[in-house]
């Protein structure tokens, strides 16, 4: 039996080799996972000088093919998240996922396109309900931000900074911030892997929430 094509972007470079473990996990080998990265074309240099958010960007985080974190403009990056949904869409993929839980606007195409911001969100402020969600984010700049999203949708959050790209201890010091009054932890970024995930849920106690199992999951049942 044929496997299906089902193409993934990263705002960073391809191969995402830090998800090939969960995404196997789920997906198993019944795919031809096909993936496309905005940066792919660019070597860091070019990152730094051209797609550095300023001051008023929206500030989103990934990595280099080589593991390096990057701090990206989404609003400057957006016309490459695009390129990369017509190359997928002109390779046979007729399902594509964006691997980042940034809000996004309506991107152009002509198949299924899956925006993990407007699913896993849904589910987390369904699950919080009106207690207080904590939250990870990669980067102490995206905090606001962060608040001022959930806030709009009347969401009382602690929301607390801890890089899945550099070093895992970080987030052991992030644990001991949320206390009793959170409900449940929602890992805001999809370079949150299965182990960091169980690293949160040890330390604190609490429902972790884990976006990139929630779209890998979803990509199982839809391809």
């Amino acid at each position: 039996m044929k496997k299906k094509d089902v193409g993934v972007i990263t705002i960073g470079q391809s191969p995402r080799t830090d998800m090939t473990e969960d995404m196997v996990s789920i997906l198993g080998d019944r795919f031809n996972i096909i993936e496309k990265g905005a940066l792919d074309d660019f070597d860091i240099d070019y990152v730094r000088e051209n797609l550095f958010p300023d001051s008023k960007d929206t500030v989103l985080v990934s990595r280099m093919r080589n593991g390096e974190e990057v701090k990206l403009s989404e609003e400057k990056i957006i016309p490459l998240v695009q390129q990369c949904i017509y190359d997928l869409e002109n390779m046979g993929c007729t399902l594509i996922a964006l691997l980042c839980t940034g809000e996004f606007p309506e991107l152009n195409h002509n198949n299924i396109l899956i925006y993990p911001e407007r699913i896993v969100h849904h589910i987390v402020e369904i699950l919080n309900e009106d207690k207080v969600l904590g939250i990870i984010v990669p980067n102490e700049n995206q905090i606001e931000e962060t608040e001022i999203y959930f806030s709009k949708r009347n969401i009382k959050t602690k929301i607390k900074a801890a890089s899945p790209y550099l070093n895992i201890n970080a987030l052991n010091d992030v644990c001991s911030e949320f206390n009793d009054d959170v409900s449940i932890i929602f890992m805001n970024c999809m370079g949150f892997s299965s182990k960091m995930k169980n690293i949160v849920s040890e330390n604190t106690g609490k429902l972790v929430i884990l976006p990139r199992n929630i779209i890998f999951s979803l990509i199982n049942q839809l391809a």
